[in-house]
């Protein structure tokens, strides 16, 4: 065959080899192959990867945001690396496979039976490495929690962070040179050595906030015998988070069972490991809240004993104002009323006397004011 020759190939050859590429096509460009990244998380961590994950977590915990889980509240939701059952490959497959940006009721099922590699592409230890960082500055919370009868990891975007985010990359817009020198353009194990260095101030900041947290958390249980520099290497190892959450798991399971902790270092770095939420357990904002509203009913309780007081203290004073009015004469006849109305008291003294009379005029007078009261109210 000569150089300038064309190879000749049947029609139906070319027909074909054309719609096999457009079927290509149209499979690349079908939602399921489709990711939703936002801008903002890539300019801001400088990772492609991060921002992918936080996007996906960002998505579905507001997804979620109505949907309350037991013990750990709402905006979770959980997902696995690897299929653990067949069962779960047949979740996972009777999901509809849609884009982030088409998310409706219906297709809940896109976040919890999709496992990280069949959603992002990403495989487990790249996940785990970036979702440890995200934790490990405050944008993601996570814990691990029973679904389909197996612990899995569930997440949470911390919605304040937000905010925050986007106020950073107001000022890095007015200030270019920042920009380039927080965020280079490197990827993968060089851009998480990067943003742990560029994080070493604000971790040491939420490590002793974390200390502050810790400390209360685990307050008249013998986890507060844990010494400072046990906690920082918790922190250090599983990120400030999970610790927080551990100790608080740990410091009420141990309120509600009173059992001997021998190792409170060793106890605590347990619950870190393998930390799955009990369904009785309540997280501090909900107890807080509760504690809350039990101080308010008290408050509402005492403020309405004081008024009762006063009414008391009030009416005991006109009474007596009332009493001091009459006449001797008609005290006198009140006191034979009183007398003929209740002859087994006829033995009293006088100040005891005085007393039950005093209150049985009283009474009449009140009686006679609604009487009256009533009276005119018909004649209208």
């Amino acid at each position: 065959m000569g150089a300038g020759s064309e190879v000749n190939m049947p029609e139906d050859n070319k027909l074909y080899a054309v719609e096999e590429v457009e079927d290509l096509l149209a499979e690349f460009n079908s939602p399921r192959n489709r990711l939703t990244v936002f801008k903002p998380f890539v300019r801001y961590f400088g990772d492609l990867n991060t921002a992918i994950i936080l996007s996906e977590i960002f998505t579905w915990s507001y997804h979620f945001r109505g949907r309350k889980l037991p013990g750990i509240g709402y905006g979770w939701f959980y997902r696995q690396y690897e299929p653990s059952c067949k069962q779960q490959e047949l979740d996972g497959a009777s999901g509809g496979d849609v884009a982030a940006d088409e998310i409706n009721e219906s297709t809940g099922r896109e976040a919890e039976g999709k496992t990280w590699l069949e959603r992002v592409g990403l495989r487990e230890d790249v996940v785990r490495k970036i979702v440890k960082v995200l934790v490990k500055d405050g944008y993601v919370q996570t814990v691990v929690k029973k679904a389909n009868g197996a612990p899995t990891c569930h997440y949470k975007f911390v919605r304040g962070k937000l905010l925050e985010l986007m106020d950073t990359l107001k000022k890095q817009e007015r200030n270019p040179v920042n920009v380039r020198e927080r965020f280079p353009k490197k990827t993968g194990k060089e851009t998480f050595k990067i943003r742990d260095s560029l994080t070493e101030e604000i971790t040491e900041i939420t490590q002793n906030t974390t200390t502050e947290q810790f400390r209360l958390l685990l307050s008249g249980t013998p986890l507060s015998k844990i010494s400072e520099k046990e906690l920082r290497v918790l922190i250090k190892r599983h990120g400030s988070e999970t610790v927080v959450q551990a100790a608080d798991v740990a410091a009420e399971t141990w309120r509600r069972e009173q059992q001997e902790i021998r190792n409170p270092g060793g106890y605590l770095q347990a619950f870190c490991v393998d930390l799955i939420v009990p369904e009785w357990y309540e997280p501090p904002e909900v107890r807080n809240a509760r504690s809350e509203e039990a101080a308010e009913r008290r408050r509402i309780e005492a403020r309405k004993m004081e008024e009762q007081l006063a009414e008391e203290v009030r009416e005991a004073q006109e009474r007596d104002d009332y009493w001091c009015s009459l006449s001797e004469e008609d005290r006198q006849k009140n006191r034979e009323d009183f007398r003929a109305t209740a002859p087994f008291l006829q033995d009293l003294k006088d100040d005891f006397l005085d007393g039950l009379a005093k209150l049985n005029t009283w009474d009449k007078r009140q009686q006679m004011n609604t009487n009256t009261s009533s009276s005119m109210k018909a004649v209208r």
